[in-house]
């Protein structure tokens, strides 16, 4: 009888651990194909993300549309389809000449692909309907040059436009009525919809805020429908899930760069406020009717603050490579603009025949708050995009545009805290900045600081010199560490758990800060993970394009 339960319990032991491994390989597997899709992502710019993600949910309609899927057969769809896009293109082209801007084509294309999905298609015989597409769209378009403060729109235009018109019908003597009717809320569009409001989600590093937006979007709604009919049914929680507006709103409207706070906690609460005034009323006692367009339209109100508040038009001052291949190029600061050191801006350089990843990019600020220039920091090496190419030719005098400032990779502001940087290749950017503040402002604590610098060469190392001279009047000590290069009194290979003992004995004590690759950024959080740090923070932004 003993043997047999041993036998047993041996046998079961060891289904058990099958198991675990098994279930251990299909995660590690997931996450090994998620991060070569975020690799992948990466190359290619926000703009094209969601671009190539709504044109996705087009053919996803069309295609159900034209098998008797959805109630709006496909013609009816291309005609909603044409109108909108040509309306938002058009337009958008006559408003940027009119105000002597730059278009951004694709911005335009994305509002009027939003709008296709929002407004009903109109039947082939209804011109009335078609007109009142061609209305929202232009609306739309004509708010992100209207509606502005310093060059930088205020609303989000998809929503604005569909706002403008409900407000048209109502103080003008129009006849007929408006609705938006978010018609993207199709059982059937539900699995197209969830895949590309993930790719979307991935690309631009939102999770959070949407999830915060879902959540609270869902408890509102689950409250309101108790409130009005007294129970809550498996048929409630499947209509906001699968029929409601609120999986759109949260993927294509929401992570909208222009209008979404620049720090993680604003975006929580303005991704919260959003949700509880797309789900209910209560709050509103004038008769006005809330709309999920109304309630992004305010939370781009209530958070405007927060934001930045002018879209810089800088000239270049001043270009100086300061490593191999890596250049630092300088602008005029205007008076006004504040941020933090360790926060990022998207730079728009508009250039002949942009590749993939477009015309912009989101590059971490190198020059401290207090310094009155604002500069960044790039490796442009032989074969590389389109804009690093029209950056190596810009001349002293050329203007780039800058705009959406955001990020929370910041120092600590208590002194007597202790820090550890690792930083890999030009993924240094933000630490010269926050090492820079520390000299130049004496509000900033000079905080006790280690940075493992990781390169492959030592003729990759940007700012060395000035990282050296750095030392004498910081407690600051840098560890260059080559991949490929052996030089005396440089680590050499990866960072090892050795190297971080070796001179970071008190690596427990420090907050530690990791900027460089996305796949270096895992690695070495792993790495100090198995080394029992718990205070990591990683520096990421929406996308390497």
């Amino acid at each position: 009888m003993i043997i047999w339960l041993l036998y047993f319990t041996y046998k079961s032991t060891q289904v058990f651990c099958v198991r675990i491994y098994l279930v251990k390989k299909v995660a590690y597997s997931a996450l090994h194909w998620w991060r070569l899709g975020q690799h992948k992502l990466d190359g290619i710019s926000m703009y094209r993300t969601v671009t190539l993600a709504l044109l996705f949910l087009v053919g996803c309609s069309l295609f159900l549309g034209s098998v008797g899927a959805l109630p709006y057969r496909a013609s009816e769809q291309l005609i909603a389809l044409i109108v909108a896009v040509a309306t938002a293109l058009l337009l958008n082209l006559i408003f940027s000449k009119l105000w002597h801007v730059d278009a951004n084509h694709e911005s335009a294309l994305i509002t009027g692909l939003i709008l296709f999905f929002l407004i009903l298609p109109p039947q082939l015989t209804a011109v009335g309907e078609v007109w009142q597409l061609a209305a929202v769209v232009a609306l739309a378009i004509a708010s992100k040059y209207i509606f502005v403060w310093r060059k930088q729109h205020l609303f989000n235009p998809a929503a604005m436009g569909l706002v403008l018109l409900a407000l048209l019908y109502e103080v003008l003597p129009i006849p007929g009525f408006f609705e938006s009717t978010w018609w993207i809320g199709q059982r059937e569009l539900f699995i197209p919809l969830l895949i590309a409001g993930v790719v979307v989600v991935a690309k631009v590093r939102k999770k959070i805020p949407i999830l915060t937006f879902l959540t609270v979007a869902f408890v509102v709604y689950l409250i309101e429908d108790w409130r009005f009919f007294g129970t809550i049914t498996d048929e409630t929680v499947v209509r906001f899930w699968f029929s409601g507006p609120s999986l759109f709103l949260a993927f294509f409207m929401l992570t909208e760069p222009f209008t979404m706070p620049p720090r993680k906690g604003l975006q929580v609460g303005y991704a919260a406020v959003v949700a509880i005034f797309s789900q209910t009323t209560a709050f509103l006692t004038v008769g006005i009717k809330m709309t999920p367009e109304l309630a992004l339209v305010l939370g781009n109100l209530l958070f405007y603050p927060s934001t930045l508040k002018q879209k810089l038009i800088l000239p270049l001052v001043a270009v100086r490579e300061v490593a191999k291949e890596t250049f630092v190029f300088t602008f005029n600061k205007p008076a006004r603009m504040r941020f933090w050191a360790g926060q990022y801006l998207e730079w728009m350089l508009s250039h002949e025949a942009p590749d993939n990843r477009g015309s912009r990019r989101y590059l971490t600020i190198s020059s401290a708050p207090a310094n009155p220039l604002l500069s960044f920091t790039v490796r442009i090496g032989e074969r590389t995009s389109t804009y690093k190419q029209a950056l190596r030719k810009m001349k002293i005098g050329d203007k780039i545009i800058a705009s959406q400032l955001a990020g929370d990779f910041l120092l600590p502001t208590l002194p007597d805290k202790k820090i550890a940087m690792i930083a890999g290749g030009i993924g240094v950017t933000p630490f010269i900045s926050q090492i820079e503040q520390m000299q130049m402002s004496s509000d900033v604590p000079k905080l006790d600081t280690i940075l493992f610098y990781c390169n492959n060469f030592a003729s990759e190392i940007a700012y060395e010199d000035w990282l050296e001279k750095s030392t004498q009047t910081l407690p600051l000590k840098i560890i260059p560490v080559l991949a490929k290069e052996k030089i005396p009194l440089y680590e050499y290979g990866f960072l090892t758990a050795e190297i971080i003992k070796k001179h970071a004995p008190d690596y427990l004590e420090r907050v530690w800060y990791i900027s460089g690759p996305p796949m270096m950024v895992d690695a070495y959080t792993k790495l100090l993970r198995d080394l029992g740090v718990k205070n990591i923070k990683k520096d990421f932004f929406p996308g390497l394009a």
